[in-house]
């Protein structure tokens, strides 16, 4: 009894002493899903924040006064020229009249004037008329072409107030908000509805003063979204910031991306200079509190767990320092799991250990 149990303090000894790559061959192979370490240039980035903003977010207000007779509705979706409300043009449409007859009375005063004066040039050759007469209706005559000229300026006045009275979109986009309601009388200059365009939509980013020189050189920018990711085209760069925040904007171009105006995104901003490195993806690291590591896949498809130190990061791909060459496999999906020593199946492509295949 006391021999058997002498027996089996030595092998759980044993076993406790045993190496973890040799208890590892034990298990079943793992299924993995790996890619080859490779050299590449990456510069080191940071993640800023960022909103999508419109080049136009517009308030259009009234440039009549008058009682608001139509009004588009929040929602609707217009062309540049389309009309998003009018105005009572009831009065407008009497003065129009009213201008159109005074330039008749003017036509026929002047007509009538033009008549006087050649008469009276006639009669003063054969000194039937008065110099002084003459003159006086030279003198009448002009001040009725001005006056003709005043009603028709009058006129030209009220047919611009008559277009007024229709405020059409300035540029293709949404009507997101109505600033008066139907009804109401509104003066010269009350802003109407809101208008913001749709098209040619932009994200506005704050980025640090240090990485100016990096962006100068830069075309494009990694963004991230809970819609999606991608590249944007640099719009522009301001570079100007307050005392408080140090901080520059940045204009990328975002009509290449469906995504609505308002969302906040994120942006890749490089801050140094770009290197050649050995680079994995992130997801290979298996992060400790002993340290970092990655598995490596040899020829005998077994694990092999390499400690590493964490370079520069740029998206996915990270740089690593340790005993890895180029074209190592290393487990991307799976590692959590792995034992150093243990062997592996390695999936044909990166979908079949997320989807159990």
């Amino acid at each position: 009894m006391a021999k058997t149990s002498y027996l089996n303090t030595l092998t759980l000894t044993a076993m406790l002493l045993m190496p973890v790559a040799v208890i590892a061959q034990g298990f079943p192979p793992a299924s993995v899903n790996v890619v080859p370490a490779k050299i590449t240039p990456l510069s080191p980035v940071s993640w800023v924040s960022g909103t999508l903003v419109s080049p136009n977010n517009s308030q259009i207000a009234a440039e009549v006064s008058g009682r608001l007779v139509t009004l588009l509705h929040p929602g609707t979706r217009v062309r540049k020229g389309d009309i998003l409300a009018t105005v009572d043009d009831s009065q407008l449409l009497i003065q129009q009249q009213q201008d159109l007859a005074a330039i008749e009375n003017a036509k026929a005063k002047l007509i009538f004037l033009q008549s006087e004066v050649e008469r009276k040039k006639t009669l003063a050759k054969i000194n039937l008329s008065a110099i002084t007469d003459l003159d006086e209706n030279i003198s009448q005559r002009d001040i009725a072409r001005g006056e003709l000229t005043i009603a028709e300026t009058k006129l030209a006045r009220t047919r611009q107030n008559l277009a007024f009275t229709r405020l059409k979109a300035p540029f293709n986009g949404l009507v997101v908000e109505r600033l008066s309601n139907q009804g109401e009388y509104v003066k010269d200059g009350t802003a109407i509805i809101r208008v913001v365009e749709t098209e040619n939509i932009e994200a506005s980013v704050f980025a640090p003063l240090t990485a100016y020189r990096y962006l100068q050189k830069a075309k494009n920018l990694a963004v991230e979204s809970p819609l999606g990711k991608g590249l944007a085209k640099i719009k522009s760069l301001i570079p100007v910031a307050d005392q408080r925040s140090h901080l520059m904007e940045v204009r990328l171009d975002m009509s290449g991306f469906d995504w609505p105006i308002g969302l906040d995104i994120k942006v890749a901003i490089a801050y140094g200079e770009s290197k050649t490195v050995l680079a994995v993806p992130r997801d290979a690291l298996v992060l400790r509190r002993e340290g970092a590591s990655i598995f490596r896949i040899n020829g005998e498809n077994l694990a092999e767990q390499i400690p590493i130190k964490v370079g520069i990061g740029a998206g996915n791909m990270v740089q690593v320092i340790g005993d890895v060459r180029e074209g190592d496999n290393i487990v991307i999906r799976g590692a959590e799991r792995l034992n150093p020593g243990q062997a592996v199946k390695i999936n044909k492509n990166n979908q079949e250990l997320i989807s159990g295949q």
